[in-house]
C-alpha cells in the first residue's frame, strides 16, 4: 500500500515506515557486526532456533547467542543480587553439585546468588549459561566480566535477544527472565526478598510449565521473605544437594556412579575427601596432614556431609564416595 492509504489507518510515522519497506541495509549492518564479534544468530522458526523457547507464549524472533547451547533444558539458580554470604555459599554448593551431575546451570550473570551459581558449575565441570539483559558485545555487570570469559572457555554460553550495541536497562531484566525460565526444567530461588527481581523468573516458569523450587531461609529475614513466601505457596523445598539432584537428576543420585568418579566439591573439601581415600581418619590427624585450622576444616567436613561423599561418626570421619 502507499503511504497515503496507510496514513488513514496509522500514524504518519507507521505509514511513511511501513511504505519504505525492510532496510535490508541495516539488517546486513547487523549480522556483520554478528560476525565480527563471534555471534551466531539464531531465528524463530528455524532448525537450531531452541525449541524451549520457541513454545513459550511470547518467543523472541532472534537471539544472539555466543558459545554453545545445552543439549537440553538444564537448571535455572535464581535469587538475589545482594545475597547474604550464606546465600552465595548455598547457591555455590547446590550448582557445583548439579553440574557435576551433568546438569546445565542456567542463570543471569548478575551479582549474588546469579554469579555464585555460574562459579559453581565451573567448579563442578559442567556448562553453565548466561541469559543477558543487553548486547553480547558488552555483557553486565562488567564486574563479572572475567566469570563470563572463563564460562566460555568451559564450554558454555551467552545468549541475548537484543542485539549488539544495545545497553543494559532495568525494564529488559524482567524480559529477559522468562528465557531463563525457558531454557530449564526446573527453577531454583535460593534467596529472594519479597520484591526481588528473581520472583519474575517464577511467574514467567509458572506460565511456561516448569518446576519451581526453593531454598528456606531464616524467618526473620528480609532477604528470603519472598522465597520463603514461594514454599509456602506449594514450591518444592531443598534443603542440600540430595534433594536437588533427586528432582533435577534421579538417575545419578547423590551417591551415584558420576559423583563417585568426581566429587561435586572444591578447595579445602577437596582435599579432604582425597586424604580420606586412605580410610577414616580422626580429625585431629587430618587437620595435621594438611595443615587446615579447625575453622576451614569444619566447613570442608560439612561440605563433604552435605554432598554425601563423607560422614562423621564421633572424632572420625569416613569416605562415603
Amino acid at each position: 500500500a502507499r503511504a497515503s492509504e496507510l496514513r488513514a489507518v496509522c500514524a504518519p510515522r507507521v505509514a511513511a515506515a511501513l511504505a519504505r519497506g525492510p532496510d535490508l541495509a541495516g539488517a546486513r549492518r547487523e549480522l556483520e557486526r554478528a560476525v565480527d564479534h563471534g555471534l551466531h544468530v539464531l531465528v524463530l522458526g528455524a532448525a537450531d532456533f531452541p525449541h524451549c523457547v520457541a513454545v513459550i507464549p511470547d518467543p523472541p524472533l532472534v537471539l544472539w547467542l555466543r558459545g554453545a547451547l545445552p543439549a537440553r533444558p538444564g537448571l535455572a539458580i535464581v535469587g538475589a543480587r545482594r545475597a547474604s554470604t550464606r546465600g552465595r555459599a548455598v547457591a555455590l554448593r547446590l550448582a557445583r553439585a548439579a553440574a557435576g551431575a551433568g546438569v546445565a546451570v542456567v542463570s543471569g550473570l548478575a551479582y549474588g546468588i546469579d554469579a555464585a551459581a555460574h562459579q559453581g558449575a565451573l567448579e563442578g565441570g559442567g556448562p553453565t549459561l548466561a541469559v543477558l539483559a543487553s548486547g553480547l558485545d558488552r555483557p553486565s555487570p562488567r564486574a563479572n566480566a572475567g566469570l563470563a570469559r572463563r564460562l566460555l572457555d568451559a564450554g558454555g554460553a551467552w545468549l541475548s535477544e537484543y542485539r549488539p550495541g544495545t545497553p543494559p536497562a532495568a525494564f529488559r531484566f524482567p524480559e529477559r527472565n522468562r528465557l531463563i525460565s525457558a531454557l530449564s526444567r526446573d527453577v531454583l530461588v535460593v534467596e529472594a526478598g519479597e520484591r526481588s527481581g528473581s520472583l519474575w523468573t517464577v511467574r514467567h516458569a509458572l506460565d511456561q510449565g516448569r518446576d519451581v523450587l526453593a531454598v528456606p531461609g531464616p524467618v526473620d529475614s528480609a532477604s528470603c521473605l519472598g522465597s520463603n513466601r514461594l514454599l509456602r505457596d506449594g514450591a518444592g523445598v531443598i534443603l542440600d544437594e540430595r534433594d536437588l539432584l533427586d528432582r533435577v537428576a534421579p538417575e545419578t543420585g547423590p551417591t551415584g556412579p558420576a559423583l563417585r568418579a568426581r566429587p561435586s566439591v572444591s578447595g579445602d573439601a577437596a582435599r579432604v575427601w582425597a586424604a580420606l581415600a586412605d580410610g577414616p581418619a580422626e580429625v585431629d590427624a587430618l587437620a595435621d596432614r594438611l595443615g587446615l585450622q579447625p575453622g576451614p576444616l569444619a566447613s570442608a567436613l560439612l561440605d563433604l556431609e552435605l554432598s554425601g561423599l563423607a560422614s562423621r561418626h564421633g572424632s572420625r570421619v569416613l569416605r562415603a564416595g
